[in-house]
């Protein structure tokens, strides 16, 4: 068992934005959301889905076609649902490269934020604490123990 101080100590510290490298999309700013207890998200217009494969337009005008490995219904809020594709997507952050990372694909336009990191990523992928007040930190390797003994 570890102590709680050796507990922070081994995490890597993250802001709350940071770059993310998504195969097929490219470099986008996210924000690391640890209150989305669903799948990381991707912006996705006019989203097609025909024989279990999606189709949609995403960032910088890119057109997408994945396989759909599964849907799910988000509560977008003020009691609205939506129905959502997961597709996977090979992605870098930080410098560690995460292979089949599942995104689901949601409208994001009236977002500031076209991608959204979930907190399932973060804890089991990334094991990672956020410190709000930073952002691209996440290529500096920094440790919780790190931070503590340096002004960033």
């Amino acid at each position: 068992m570890v102590s709680f101080q050796e507990f922070f100590i081994e995490k890597t510290v993250l802001g709350l934005e940071e770059k993310i490298y998504i195969d097929g999309v490219g470099e986008v700013q996210a924000k690391l959301d640890t209150g989305n207890g669903a799948y990381n998200v991707l912006h996705g217009e006019n989203i097609d889905i025909q024989n279990n494969n999606a189709t949609f337009q995403t960032l910088n005008g890119i057109t997408l076609s994945k396989p759909v490995e599964e849907t799910i219904t988000i509560n977008v809020g003020a009691g609205n649902k939506e129905d959502r594709p997961v597709c996977l997507f090979d992605c870098n952050f930080g410098g560690k490269v995460f292979q089949k990372i599942p995104f689901s694909i949601g409208n994001r336009m009236e977002n500031m934020h076209k991608v959204l990191i979930g907190k399932d990523f973060i804890k089991d992928q990334l094991d990672a604490l956020i410190d709000v007040g930073l952002s691209n930190i996440a290529h500096q390797n920094i440790t919780h123990d790190h931070a503590a003994s340096i002004n960033l």
